[in-house]
């Protein structure tokens, strides 16, 4: 294993946190409006955000996009994982990767949580149901980088335990 592969995938699960908390920012501002409506329609209002709609279903779209760059993850970092060997120079990177990876997992779980705030502060039935496939969607990215650390520490083990001369393999 060559330390471009660790490097390639450091820069990309820092990218991709970034965009998390970009997409997570606007959850926020969908969440936000959600209560603000809801909080409207329970004191007799009526609902003046007539954009929400669009802007929920624009919001879906760009999961879309994002699951392309996400779905990837788990493959290349299975490939670096297969393909590690000891070498006690890429310890640091693995260690770089194993914290981003963690880093990565947990801003996952926090973007689903907000999902699910989103979708229940809701009212309306056809926003409920776009809300509930957000919810549905990003939970499915949580799950792909909940497997994450799991695989950036098979790497840094890896890495850093050097092979033992006296064990042979079993036939």
């Amino acid at each position: 294993m060559e330390a471009s592969g660790l490097k390639q995938i450091s820069t990309q699960l820092t990218v991709l946190t970034e965009r998390v908390q970009v997409v997570a920012a606007k959850l926020e501002d969908l969440l936000f409006r959600a209560q603000r409506i809801s909080a409207g329609l329970k004191n007799g209002r009526v609902n003046t955000d007539t954009g929400y709609g669009y802007d929920l279903q624009g919001f879906r779209g760009g999961l879309r996009i994002f699951k392309a760059d996400i779905s990837s993850l788990p493959t290349a970092m299975g490939n670096i994982s297969r393909q590690a060997n000891y070498d006690p120079g890429l310890v640091k990177l693995a260690q770089d990767v194993m914290r981003l990876a963690s880093r990565f997992a947990q801003v996952m779980k926090s973007l689903h949580e907000i999902a699910l705030l989103a979708h229940q502060h809701i009212r309306s039935a056809d926003h409920k149901m776009a809300a509930w496939y957000i919810a549905q969607e990003i939970e499915e990215f949580a799950l792909m980088a909940q497997s994450l650390p799991l695989a950036a520490n098979k790497i840094l083990i890896t890495v850093s335990t050097p092979p033992h001369a006296n064990v042979k393999n079993p036939p």
